[in-house]
């Protein structure tokens, strides 16, 4: 079992009318992706098309690599996430990939946002 939890130190938004991959055997189609980077590992969020099939979360710890899989909906909250908060950190798991996750760091409550 690997797991690893790090500080995203850039992020990237792509967005295009459409980009095709594939995963797991599935042809994918997503309109948007958002690639979080630390110091050693990173993590792709694919934006997926309402179209498209879902394959599983992953993580592989030789290539300090994890991907994400949300349906469009949630754009909004990871671009939003990234954007305006800080600390933002991820968790990636190889055994139970779908606990992969974005987070943010200890707030006080009731903080406005400027």
């Amino acid at each position: 079992m690997a797991t690893v939890s790090f500080p995203v130190k850039t992020y990237e938004v792509k967005i295009a009318r459409e980009m095709n991959g594939s995963a797991q055997g599935m042809n994918l189609k997503f309109p948007a992706y958002i690639l979080c980077k630390g110091d050693k590992y990173h993590v792709v969020v694919y934006v997926l098309d309402d179209t498209s099939p879902v394959p599983n979360n992953t993580f592989l710890p030789q290539y300090k690599r994890g991907t994400i899989f949300v349906p469009r909906w949630q754009f909004e909250w990871f671009r939003d996430l990234v954007r305006n908060e800080k600390p933002v950190y991820c968790y990636l798991n190889s055994d139970t990939p779908k606990w992969n996750s974005l987070y943010t760091g200890k707030e006080p409550v009731g903080e406005e946002e400027i």
